[in-house]
């Protein structure tokens, strides 16, 4: 399944019960789940904000190799979990009365641009970029909503999920390439 930033903006692509075999309880966070008892301070609003942004990012890369390499794995499964993300966020910002921005990384040149030549480069830059989300959550996304649970929720959910899930998922493929001579 494909998810389109018109279909996250528009509240779909956040099937419920998804990812529930994955972790306990944890899935798909709809608006319905999210705590909008107190509205969003700039801050905390420009942290879901560039939460959503990476997500769409990651979303727009991992479609991109996908263009490029169709079915390569694991991006063929990890690319609806950023669908998943996205729509995560998109209902954090619809319940607090917020917009929901479309992706502006879908299909752009930069994007396209820095997909490899190699589904086994791809993977290696997807290890980074997950890498760099992890940090990107701990380091500064997390500290910006400490005091709102409902926001550290979903911050962790998607954290944990690059963390461990994505990340392993890549690293596991990039070895098994390399133990086969690299051949992509």
């Amino acid at each position: 399944m494909y998810v389109t930033s018109h279909d996250i903006a528009e509240g779909r692509g956040c099937r419920p019960g998804a990812g529930r075999r994955h972790r306990r309880g944890a899935g798909c966070v709809s608006a319905t789940e999210i705590l909008a008892s107190r509205s969003l301070t700039d801050a905390q609003l420009a942290a879901v904000h560039e939460a959503l942004d990476d997500e769409y990012r990651a979303f727009a890369y991992y479609s991109a190799v996908l263009e490029r390499f169709p079915n390569a794995m694991p991006f063929a499964h990890i690319v609806d979990a950023e669908a998943r993300h996205a729509a995560a966020l998109a209902g954090v910002l619809r319940a607090h009365g917020h917009a929901v921005p479309p992706n502006p990384h879908i299909g752009s040149p930069e994007v396209r641009a820095a997909v490899p030549a190699s589904v086994a480069c791809a993977c290696d830059i997807a290890v980074e970029a997950e890498i760099d989300n992890v940090g990107l959550y701990v380091d500064r996304l997390l500290p910006a909503v400490a005091d709102r649970d409902d926001l550290v929720a979903v911050f962790t959910w998607l954290m944990e999920a690059s963390r461990d899930r994505h990340l392993p998922a890549f690293r596991r493929w990039t070895a098994g390439q390399r133990f086969k001579g690299g051949i992509a």
